[in-house]
Protein backbone atom coordinates (compact mmCIF):
# COMPACT_ATOMS: atom_id res chain seq x y z
CA UNK A 1 0.00 0.00 0.00
CA UNK A 2 1.27 3.48 -0.84
CA UNK A 3 2.29 5.88 1.88
CA UNK A 4 1.66 9.61 2.00
CA UNK A 5 2.90 12.42 4.19
CA UNK A 6 0.28 14.62 5.82
CA UNK A 7 0.76 17.87 7.71
CA UNK A 8 -1.30 20.85 8.68
CA UNK A 9 -0.59 23.66 6.27
CA UNK A 10 -1.84 27.23 6.43
CA UNK A 11 -4.98 26.39 4.45
CA UNK A 12 -5.74 22.95 5.90
CA UNK A 13 -4.28 19.51 5.64
CA UNK A 14 -1.57 19.03 3.02
CA UNK A 15 -0.99 15.59 1.49
CA UNK A 16 2.30 14.72 -0.19
CA UNK A 17 2.53 11.54 -2.22
CA UNK A 18 6.23 10.69 -2.64
CA UNK A 19 7.46 8.67 -5.61
CA UNK A 20 7.53 4.96 -4.81
CA UNK A 21 11.32 4.73 -4.96
CA UNK A 22 11.79 7.45 -2.30
CA UNK A 23 11.63 7.05 1.47
CA UNK A 24 8.69 9.07 2.84
CA UNK A 25 10.74 10.19 5.87
CA UNK A 26 13.41 11.68 3.61
CA UNK A 27 10.81 13.40 1.44
CA UNK A 28 9.20 14.83 4.57
CA UNK A 29 12.50 16.28 5.73
CA UNK A 30 12.72 18.25 2.48
CA UNK A 31 9.10 19.18 1.80
CA UNK A 32 7.35 19.62 5.14
CA UNK A 33 7.95 23.13 6.48
CA UNK A 34 10.19 23.33 9.53
CA UNK A 35 8.41 22.89 12.89
CA UNK A 36 5.24 21.53 11.27
CA UNK A 37 3.84 18.35 12.80
CA UNK A 38 3.50 15.61 10.19
CA UNK A 39 2.58 11.96 9.88
CA UNK A 40 3.38 9.23 7.38
CA UNK A 41 0.31 7.09 6.79
CA UNK A 42 -1.02 4.48 4.39
CA UNK A 43 -3.37 5.96 1.80
CA UNK A 44 -6.04 3.58 3.11
CA UNK A 45 -5.98 5.49 6.41
CA UNK A 46 -7.13 8.72 4.78
CA UNK A 47 -10.85 9.50 5.01
CA UNK A 48 -12.66 7.74 2.14
CA UNK A 49 -14.67 10.73 0.88
CA UNK A 50 -12.49 13.31 -0.90
CA UNK A 51 -15.43 15.71 -1.12
CA UNK A 52 -14.55 16.92 2.36
CA UNK A 53 -10.76 16.93 2.05
CA UNK A 54 -10.79 20.51 3.38
CA UNK A 55 -12.10 19.10 6.66
CA UNK A 56 -9.55 16.29 7.02
CA UNK A 57 -7.36 16.36 10.13
CA UNK A 58 -3.84 15.14 10.75
CA UNK A 59 -5.42 12.26 12.70
CA UNK A 60 -7.06 11.04 9.45
CA UNK A 61 -10.50 12.08 10.67
CA UNK A 62 -13.05 14.52 9.30
CA UNK A 63 -13.72 17.67 11.32
CA UNK A 64 -17.53 17.64 11.20
CA UNK A 65 -17.89 21.39 11.77
CA UNK A 66 -15.55 22.13 8.84
CA UNK A 67 -17.37 19.54 6.71
CA UNK A 68 -20.67 21.29 7.49
CA UNK A 69 -19.15 24.58 6.41
CA UNK A 70 -17.96 23.04 3.12
CA UNK A 71 -21.44 21.62 2.48
CA UNK A 72 -23.12 24.94 3.31
CA UNK A 73 -20.85 26.63 0.76
CA UNK A 74 -22.15 24.18 -1.88
CA UNK A 75 -25.71 24.94 -0.84
CA UNK A 76 -25.01 28.69 -1.03
CA UNK A 77 -23.76 28.38 -4.62
CA UNK A 78 -27.03 26.80 -5.75
CA UNK A 79 -29.13 29.07 -3.55
CA UNK A 80 -27.47 32.23 -4.87
CA UNK A 81 -28.24 31.29 -8.47
CA UNK A 82 -31.89 30.76 -7.54
CA UNK A 83 -31.94 34.11 -5.72
CA UNK A 84 -30.59 35.87 -8.82
CA UNK A 85 -33.40 34.41 -10.91
CA UNK A 86 -36.00 35.37 -8.34
CA UNK A 87 -34.57 38.91 -8.14
CA UNK A 88 -35.22 39.26 -11.85
CA UNK A 89 -38.75 37.87 -11.53
CA UNK A 90 -39.43 40.19 -8.57
CA UNK A 91 -38.29 43.26 -10.53
CA UNK A 92 -40.50 42.33 -13.48
CA UNK A 93 -43.48 41.81 -11.17
CA UNK A 94 -42.88 45.20 -9.52
CA UNK A 95 -42.55 46.96 -12.89
CA UNK A 96 -45.84 45.45 -13.96
CA UNK A 97 -47.56 46.44 -10.72
CA UNK A 98 -48.06 42.82 -9.65
CA UNK A 99 -47.54 43.41 -5.92
CA UNK A 100 -49.17 40.12 -4.90
CA UNK A 101 -46.83 38.16 -7.19
CA UNK A 102 -43.87 40.24 -5.97
CA UNK A 103 -44.82 39.35 -2.38
CA UNK A 104 -44.93 35.64 -3.20
CA UNK A 105 -41.50 35.89 -4.82
CA UNK A 106 -40.16 37.75 -1.79
CA UNK A 107 -41.43 34.94 0.44
CA UNK A 108 -39.63 32.34 -1.72
CA UNK A 109 -36.46 34.40 -1.51
CA UNK A 110 -36.68 34.43 2.29
CA UNK A 111 -37.10 30.64 2.34
CA UNK A 112 -33.96 30.37 0.22
CA UNK A 113 -32.03 32.66 2.57
CA UNK A 114 -33.06 30.48 5.51
CA UNK A 115 -31.80 27.15 4.10
CA UNK A 116 -28.38 27.54 5.73
CA UNK A 117 -29.89 28.23 9.15
CA UNK A 118 -32.11 25.18 9.63
CA UNK A 119 -31.98 23.48 13.03
CA UNK A 120 -31.96 19.97 11.58
CA UNK A 121 -28.64 20.67 9.84
CA UNK A 122 -27.01 21.87 13.04
CA UNK A 123 -27.77 18.46 14.59
CA UNK A 124 -25.97 16.29 12.01
CA UNK A 125 -22.97 14.38 13.32
CA UNK A 126 -21.58 12.37 10.38
CA UNK A 127 -20.42 12.98 6.81
CA UNK A 128 -23.22 10.74 5.57
CA UNK A 129 -25.83 12.86 7.38
CA UNK A 130 -24.30 16.03 5.97
CA UNK A 131 -24.53 14.71 2.41
CA UNK A 132 -28.18 13.74 2.94
CA UNK A 133 -29.06 17.33 3.77
CA UNK A 134 -30.19 19.03 0.61
CA UNK A 135 -33.23 21.32 1.02
CA UNK A 136 -36.07 20.51 -1.34
CA UNK A 137 -36.37 24.19 -2.28
CA UNK A 138 -33.01 23.89 -4.07
CA UNK A 139 -34.22 21.10 -6.37
CA UNK A 140 -35.06 21.81 -9.99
Amino acid sequence: MAKVIIYEGDDGLEVISPASHLKPSEVASYLVPHAKKYRIVETSQLPPDPEFWGAWTIDCEVDIEKAKSIWLDKIRLVRNEKLKQLDLEWMIAMEQGESKQAGEIAAKKQLLRDVTERREFRKVKTVEQIKQYWPEILEG
